[in-house]
């Protein structure tokens, strides 16, 4: 998966380890990174998942680590497209992101109708979480400016 760099380099997006106060490991964040000029910038679908989880870390979290694609549905579908796919220099990654985002949706909504069957609010509640982090995106927005 790429995009366009500001210095006119394509960037690849990669599952990169953020480190939070030098305690906090934080794997498996979406980052685009570019070979040329070396900047970096998160998803920006992911961008409110990661402060919200750095706020709930505190100023003082004590040392871990955490896996960011148990946090955030987005981060999950990628991490997996990237671990099944990576040894695969055919794959359309546009058409397999869009493919297991709509499964993934279609799992979650399938979710949900089960929780609400049950009257569980709280696991309603997750699964709306789930479906909110992944609403909105499209593989067309990553994709935006990009040369495969």
């Amino acid at each position: 998966m790429h995009k366009q760099c500001q210095c006119g380099t394509t960037m690849g997006l990669e599952l990169r380890k953020v480190i939070y106060a030098d305690k906090v490991e934080i794997m498996h964040v979406p980052v685009f990174s570019c070979p040329s000029c070396f900047s970096s910038e998160v998803l920006q679908h992911v961008t409110k998942d990661i402060k919200e989880l750095l706020q709930s870390l505190g100023d003082k979290p004590s040392a871990r680590r955490i896996s960011f694609a148990r946090n955030n549905e987005l981060a999950e579908i990628i991490r997996k497209l990237v671990l099944e796919e990576a040894d695969n220099p055919n794959v359309d990654w546009q058409s397999s992101l869009e493919e297991r985002m709509e499964l993934r949706i279609n799992l979650l909504l399938d979710l949900y109708r089960y929780a609400r069957s049950l009257g569980d609010e709280d696991w309603m509640n997750d699964v709306e979480k789930k479906l909110t982090q992944v609403s909105g995106f499209t593989s067309k927005s990553v994709f935006t400016n990009t040369k495969n």
